[in-house]
């Protein structure tokens, strides 16, 4: 063990170990480990503790780098600089509206490429204004009922805009028809009334022949009931 310790100072003191050798020599045995003790902490101590100039060097602040909210978070990335200027409303709101845009402008097209040249495509502008699921069948009927408006009802020499054989108190026919001002409000007339059907789930070309029967479909010719529903599903199926 003494061996171990004088290794031990040689190494941290070094030549001057000599110098103390010399100078306790002759020390009794416990003196002199009580002294090579003492010597040990001592240079113990001066090993593991850092100078005064290491001291104030840790006490130094380091500067620290600017963190960015990219740094934090880089998700924050994603889209910079797609922001359009002067646009103040919710991204997602104008993508979704931009998207329904696109949509409605896709439909008019796929109706306008079934109807074109028939009287019913002057209707076609105004279709986006009507429930979506209304549309398919205010074609889908108009065809089985008016060849797409050119068989339809007139008063006073004009064109009535009723393609459907539709039946209501606004400006009636002789036959009880009614007779539409514009294209527009045949649309709206007849698209409403549409809806409202298929919110009661009169939702498919079966369920639909309630406008050829009524409640019952008793009293019509099974051929004519049947054929109206073929007829209106081969053209409602081309558009939903």
């Amino acid at each position: 063990m003494k061996d171990y310790f004088l290794r031990m100072i040689r190494r941290i003191v070094g030549p001057d170990l000599d110098f103390w050798r010399i100078r306790f020599r002759g020390v009794g045995t416990k003196k002199h480990n009580i002294l090579l003790a003492i010597t040990l902490v001592l240079c113990m101590r001066l090993f593991f503790y850092a100078s005064p100039h290491d001291l104030a060097r840790a006490e130094r602040t380091v500067p620290q780098k600017a963190v960015t909210p990219e740094a934090i978070d880089p998700l924050q990335k994603i889209g910079a600089g797609t922001r359009m200027d002067g646009f103040d409303g919710d991204t997602s709101s104008r993508i979704c509206s931009e998207n329904n845009a696109k949509q409605d402008g896709f439909l008019q097209k796929k109706y306008m490429a079934l109807v074109v040249n028939y009287p019913i495509a002057a209707m076609v502008p105004y279709l986006d204004e009507i429930n979506k699921d209304a549309a398919p069948f205010l074609i889908a009927i108009a065809k089985k009922e008016s060849d797409w408006g050119n068989h339809a009802p007139q008063k006073n020499g004009r064109d009535c805009y009723n393609y459907w054989g539709y039946k209501g108190s606004y400006n009636p026919t002789v036959s009880g028809y009614s007779c539409f001002d514009s294209p527009e409000q045949a649309v709206k007339t007849v698209g409403g009334r549409l809806d409202d059907l298929i919110d009661k789930k009169i939702n498919t070309p079966e369920k639909m022949v309630v406008w050829k029967c009524g409640p019952s479909c008793a009293g019509f010719p099974s051929q004519d009931v049947s054929g109206w529903i073929a007829s209106v599903r081969m053209y409602w199926q081309k558009l939903i």
